[in-house]
Formats: structure tokens, sequence, C-alpha cells
């Protein structure tokens, strides 16, 4: 097991942490944990590019731990009504359908690596935009400095992922038809 895929484990792991806090009403500590996570998702590239420890399982872990770590608090933070419903459904509904969309192309061709495009990336940048909103605004000393934005960034994001969604499908479709490419 490589240092990569130990911190893609890590973030998984942080999520029982992480929904302890938030339900407990500690704030400032549960976006800590969040912003830390999302540092282990950043070094856990930079550490498998910089030492030569890429490997298969970690080009699947990795983008797993995001999804899931993602979609867990968009439903948890739904659940305790921080985030709408309808937004919940898009972006958790999009990733169910890719993911079954991937194993329904990848599986016959032995699981290849597909790269994200980088539509995908903008998004998954708009989803973590707006956990980092909703969390901050419960931080006493950031309470109200991004209501503004509150609204337009959730709207950005379901506009994002919608369009990626189609951009996956079609990609997908392509797949079927023409045998896989991973190329963006």
């Amino acid at each position: 097991m490589t240092i990569p895929n130990l911190l893609s484990l890590l973030r998984i792991l942080s999520l029982p942490f992480l929904f302890y806090l938030i339900k407990d009403n500690y704030p400032t500590a549960a976006l800590w944990l969040l912003i830390g996570s999302w540092f282990t998702d950043f070094l856990d590239g930079f550490i498998a590019r910089t030492f030569n420890q890429r490997s298969k399982l970690g080009s699947y872990l990795d983008p797993i731990a995001d999804k899931f770590v993602t979609a867990s608090l968009f439903i948890f933070l739904t659940i305790y009504d921080r985030i709408p419903l309808w937004l919940t459904g898009i972006v958790v509904g999009r990733d169910i359908v890719i993911f079954v969309g991937l194993l329904v192309v990848f599986i016959p061709q032995k699981f290849p690596v597909a790269a994200p495009s980088y539509l995908g990336k903008f998004t998954t940048f708009f989803q973590a935009l707006t956990l980092l909103m909703v969390m901050s605004d419960r931080v006493p000393s950031l309470k109200g400095y991004l209501t503004t934005f509150y609204s337009p960034v959730l709207y950005a994001t379901a506009a994002l992922t919608v369009l990626s969604f189609v951009q996956y499908i079609s990609r997908g479709i392509s797949m079927l038809n023409n045998g896989v490419t991973t190329d963006k």
C-alpha cells in the first residue's frame, strides 16, 4: 500500500469524525477537518507524481474517495437542512449513474484508467465550493460573509453538475460504440 493510497483511505475514514463535528455543532473544527481532507487529496496526487508512487489501485481509490466524501457530505448536510434536497439529488444521482456507467463500459476492458474531463474537474471545484460555503456559514467568525454568493453558487453547481453529467454520458456512449478511449 502506497502513501497516496493511505491518504485516500484517510479521507474516507475522516467522515465519521466530520459527521460528529457537524452534528454536535463544532463548526470550526468541522471546517478545518474538511479543509484537511481536501489537502490530503492534493497531497496524495503530489506524492504519487513526485515520488513515482502511482498505482492502479490509487487510480481508482482516489476518485472513489473524493466522490464518496463529497456525496456523503451532501447527503448529511441535506439531512440537517443545510443543502437543498434537489441539489443533493443532482450531485449524488450524477455520481451513481456515472459509476454504474463506468462499470458497464470498463468491466469488458479490464478497467482501463479514464481521465476526468475538464468540465468534470470544474464541477468538482464548484461542489467543493458549495460545501465550503455551507460549512463556513456556521463558523461564528465567518457567518454571513458568503451569504450573498450562496444562491448563485448553488445554481452554478447544479448547472455544472448537469452539464458534466451530459458530457460523461456522451463519452460513455461513444466508448461503447467506438471502443474505450481515455483521452479528454
